[in-house]
């Protein structure tokens, strides 16, 4: 760590000895520099500046890494989180020891010319905090934002706000301070629960590209879109032509809202612009550029939203997976079904496996057929059914015309996320509804706050056979067959105003134009799937276009 060269060829022989591990290595070397007294001298902050350089791309593999493994144990996504953050965490500090060296010295003077990229550099780490923060539903505090607000005003009082930089690599285009801080800025608009991993990831891209559309003002002005006062521990917020401070700072996005509007466009007519290519991936879309356009917009969009009501002591009951959501909204159809055949179990069954497998089979009877325990006990007498099994109940904060808010504990609910699918009902209904998470959002460490859009109150179980198969495959697992076809639900669903069929079905079977037989509540219909509305890992909502109903299913041979 003599100098510049001697962190090159010390960082070469780790990627040679330890490959990725290098990673882990100089986060190690940097915590045991900071762990002592520490003069810094122009050579060490250079030598430092490189060791950070060429270890940079191993740390954005690891953050492409965390991106491209969404289902990935918690513990090792608590451990590649750890390395990733400890990593920039370690710079920022280091970085920091520059701060109060002053240019009345030689060395003094070379410290100082290499200000500029050490700040934007501890900014471009407390922007990656922030996102991994977002990204958790947590919200950064108060003294996260006036360190940052007091950085930025440190690097205006000694005028290097503006200066261009270079921030890891000369080839991706030059940067500021300032630019560094407006993508923060920019982020924190952002941090209002309702976006997934990769779609803040991409908006943090677009921000790169385009933070040097935007510039910032010591005066308000009639454009001005936001403000933020850099003596406040506060993020940015909307300009409303209140009073501010002489500390202050006002910026437009208009021009940044312009370029997104035009990339918009291009998206909704199936072209991808030229810009984005190597960032576009699912879950990017037209749809997003749209909200992000509303979102920064150069003056606040209003738009009507359904009015909230508080509620106290109510509760829901919850369903997740799509197999167990079919299984309690088919439940009423199968109880009617039961009871117009007599109770003739047997025949409704023999009929489905006819339909499957061609024929009945002792193996499917003797499967069917409960053991004795089930009715019996060992004294002869009757035993009691099994009782419903106990789903996680919700506590109720608010309702309104388009869904509901609720409170939940983190524990026990890991497996809640941004879109998840969802049935829900009171404890008093009969019948299910079916939702899907739109917000989720950190209230305390142990409490989250969940937004939720009611896609349909009255789903109907459907079964699917493709018309261009005789029999589904034999080997699924029963969940996932009803009637002799693959599981889905039937729904009206209200989209931008206009009221569509949607069907929600395994995200293997769908395939744009795929024509299927549909039966739901007794009734075959002929169908084609139309464009995505929804989707999920294992899961999407379609649009669906009736092709004819039909009298009966064709048999199946």
């Amino acid at each position: 760590m003599a100098n510049a060269v001697a962190a090159k060829a010390y960082v070469d022989a780790l990627k040679l000895e330890h490959g990725s591990a290098a990673h882990d290595k100089v986060v190690e070397l940097l915590g045991r520099l900071s762990a002592q007294p520490l003069e810094l001298s122009s050579d060490l902050l250079e030598a430092v500046l490189v060791l950070n350089q060429e270890t940079q791309p191993l740390h954005a593999a690891l953050c492409v890494q965390y991106l491209m493994n969404s289902r990935m144990p918690k513990v090792l996504e608590n451990q590649l989180r750890g390395q990733i953050l400890s990593y920039g965490k370690h710079f920022a500090d280091f970085y920091q020891y520059a701060l109060p060296i002053q240019a009345d010295t030689p060395d003094g003077v070379k410290v100082h010319s290499r200000l500029p990229l050490a700040l934007a550099r501890i900014m471009y780490y407390l922007t990656e905090y922030a996102i991994w923060q977002y990204v958790r539903n947590f919200q950064p505090d108060e003294v996260f934002w006036l360190n940052v607000n007091q950085l930025y005003r440190f690097s205006e009082l000694r005028a290097l706000d503006s200066k261009p930089i270079f921030l890891f690599d000369d080839k991706a285009g030059g940067t500021t301070i300032q630019d560094q801080y407006l993508i923060l800025q920019m982020l924190s608009v952002l941090g209002n629960g309702n976006l997934t991993v990769r779609q803040i990831n991409f908006s943090h891209e677009l921000l790169v590209l385009l933070s040097n559309r935007m510039t910032m003002a010591k005066k308000g002005f009639d454009g001005a879109s936001f403000v933020v006062d850099l003596i406040e521990p506060r993020p940015a917020m909307r300009f409303r032509q209140q009073a501010c401070g002489e500390w202050a700072r006002y910026w437009s996005s208009a021009e940044l809202v312009e370029i997104l509007h035009g990339w918009a466009i291009m998206m909704e007519a199936g072209r991808v612009p030229s810009e984005l290519k190597r960032l576009v991936e699912p879950g990017i879309d037209a749809g997003l550029m749209r909200m992000l356009t509303r979102e920064w917009a150069a003056k606040q969009v209003m738009f009507e939203r359904s009015e909230r009501v508080a509620v106290n002591n109510r509760q829901i009951e919850v369903a997740h997976r799509l197999t167990v959501l079919h299984r309690l909204i088919r439940k009423p159809d199968e109880e009617a079904m039961q009871n117009q055949r007599g109770g003739d179990k047997d025949s409704f069954d023999d009929a489905a496996n006819i339909r499957i497998y061609g024929f009945v089979t002792s193996r499917k009877r003797d499967k069917a057929a409960p053991p004795l325990s089930a009715g019996l006990s060992l004294a002869g007498e009757v035993a009691e059914p099994a009782p419903e099994p106990a789903f996680p109940r919700w506590a109720l904060e608010n309702v309104s015309q388009t869904g509901l808010g609720v409170s939940i504990d983190v524990m026990g609910n890991e497996w809640v996320g941004l879109g998840g699918l969802i049935a829900y009902r009171e404890r008093e209904q009969e019948n299910w509804s079916l939702g899907i998470i739109r917000r989720v959002k950190r209230t305390g460490r142990e409490r989250i706050y969940l937004g939720l859009e009611t896609l349909s109150t009255r789903p109907l179980a459907a079964s699917l056979r493709p018309t261009d198969a005789r029999l589904i495959d034999p080997t699924l697992p029963p969940e996932q067959v009803w009637l002799a076809g693959h599981i889905a639900l039937f729904m009206p669903y209200r989209r931008g105003g206009k009221l569509v069929n949607a069907l929600v079905l395994a995200l293997s079977l769908y395939m744009l134009g795929k024509q299927f037989y549909m039966t739901a509540r007794g009734k075959h219909f002929q169908i084609a799937l139309g464009k995505v509305l929804e989707k999920g890992s294992d899961w999407c909502m379609a649009e669906v276009e009736l092709v004819k109903t039909l009298d009966k299913l064709p048999v199946a041979m």
